[in-house]
Formats: C-alpha cells, sequence, structure tokens
C-alpha cells in the first residue's frame, strides 16, 4: 500500500449520503479525514466511517466548537479544509502532495481556485473565486461559526494558479444539494429569530440583494442564462441566512 499524503483532511458534512462517496473518493489519499457532522439523519456518517473517517458532531448553537476541536484533534502538521460537496481531483492532489513535500520553498498556507458546477455544466461565471484552504497548523483560523472559511494568522499565502502552475487544479463544487439546503435553514433560522428578536435590522434584506447583484450583474453571471441566474440567487439565499444566523446569535447574546 502506497503511503498516505500526511495531511488532515476536515470536511463538513450534513445529509449528503448522495454525494459524500464521490468527496470521500477524492480525498482518501490524504492520511487522516475528520468529519464535521451537523447530525445527520441520512447514512452521511456511516458511509464516513467506511472511508475510516474520525466524526465529530457540531453544536447546531456554536459550529466553533467542533471546528476548534477538529484543528486540535487532527495529527498532521498540514491541515485541507473541504465543503461537502466539493471533489479534489488527482491532478490537485498530486500538486498538494509536491507542495508539502518541499519544506524549505512552501509558505504556511495555500489557496485554490474553484469551479462550480449545476447539473454537471460548470457555471463560467464563478472562475474567479480564489480560496484559502490548505494551511499549517496555528497559521489560520475560522473566520466565523458558520462557515468553513479562514483567514490567516501569520505567513504567506501561495496560490496555486491552475492555468499556470498546475493544469486543470481546480477544486470542483457542485451546488445543487446547497439550494435544498439552504432553504431549509431559512426556514428553520428564521423561526428562531422571530423568537428571540424584537427587530430585524434592515442588512437582513440589503446585503442578501448585493450579493445577488454582485454575482448576477458585476461578475457576469447573466452571461451564463440560466444557470447563472441560480449560481447568483444561490448566493442570495447564502447571504440572506448568514444575516439571520449572526441576528440570532446577538439576539440570544442580548438574553443572556
Amino acid at each position: 500500500m502506497e503511503e498516505k499524503i500526511k495531511v488532515s483532511v476536515i470536511l463538513k458534512t450534513k445529509n449528503n449520503e448522495e454525494k459524500i462517496c464521490e468527496t470521500l473518493e477524492s480525498i482518501k489519499d490524504f492520511d487522516e479525514i475528520i468529519v464535521l457532522d451537523e447530525h445527520s439523519v441520512d447514512d452521511t456518517v456511516e458511509i464516513a466511517k467506511e472511508y475510516k473517517a474520525k466524526i465529530i458532531y457540531a453544536d447546531k448553537n456554536d459550529f466553533s466548537i467542533a471546528q476548534n476541536q477538529a484543528l486540535n484533534e487532527a495529527k498532521n502538521d498540514w491541515i485541507f479544509v473541504l465543503e461537502e460537496n466539493e471533489i479534489i481531483p488527482q491532478k490537485l492532489v498530486f500538486e498538494i502532495q509536491k507542495y508539502i513535500s518541499n519544506p524549505k520553498k512552501n509558505k504556511n498556507a495555500v489557496s485554490f481556485y474553484q469551479k462550480s458546477f449545476y447539473l454537471n455544466k460548470e457555471i463560467k461565471s464563478a472562475l474567479e473565486k480564489n480560496i484559502l484552504r490548505l494551511f499549517k497548523k496555528e497559521s489560520a483560523e475560522f473566520l466565523n461559526d458558520f462557515s468553513l472559511e479562514l483567514k490567516l494568522k501569520s505567513g504567506k499565502i501561495h496560490k496555486i494558479k491552475p492555468n499556470r502552475n498546475a493544469k486543470n487544479a481546480y477544486i470542483l463544487k457542485f451546488i445543487e444539494a446547497d439550494i435544498i439546503k439552504s432553504i431549509s435553514d431559512i426556514l428553520e433560522k428564521t423561526r428562531n429569530i422571530y423568537k428571540n428578536a424584537d427587530k430585524i435590522s434592515s442588512s437582513v434584506f440589503l446585503k442578501p440583494c448585493f450579493e445577488f447583484f454582485n454575482w448576477y450583474i458585476l461578475k457576469g453571471a447573466f452571461l451564463d442564462g440560466r444557470r447563472g441566474f441560480i449560481f447568483a440567487k444561490k448566493k442570495y439565499i447564502e447571504s440572506f441566512v448568514l444575516q439571520i444566523m449572526i441576528l440570532e446569535k446577538g439576539a440570544k447574546n442580548d438574553l443572556r
């Protein structure tokens, strides 16, 4: 058996049994898989266990506890963060292995470009997104409690550019399941916020509108026709859910 790549992958999941096998298969060459599961009620966790993944159940009210636990318990120096609907192509796995095997030249963190797909067709207007996902322990931290978005604490970021350094070395993201989950989260979070807050800030509605305008008009999603509209609408929904979650957290803090 070939030696595993010394990277700990932190994978966020929730009710994703239909797509999780493809994601896990794409990261099987890495040394450790840590799943942050938001209490899935389908077979997501059981499938992850078949890949010998370590399961950490995330608190619905404070996701940061699971995030920090995963970072603390990761056994490797390099950490790779992955969303549940993303797939890592073999070419990108090779680029990661090559990069971390040269400690004299590498930096503390690496960012990658991401391709987005809807119904297995690429949404070209989303090509420019560059995301920080690979880092050394202690050099980066999670930006908030609601996502796996990262920010650098120390050192510099190396960008793996697919058109130069690594041909086709993209992270591939499939957004179908995200749309359904976002709608479900909206209903749940909206019910909670009306219980815990006296008023709703206008930013709850204005920021999602700006997010839709930013992606559909400024970033050219309209050039992709219906797929571009759906992608921009997804960004609107994600922003709305995030505003609700931030407002809900503030309301709960005020009640303490």
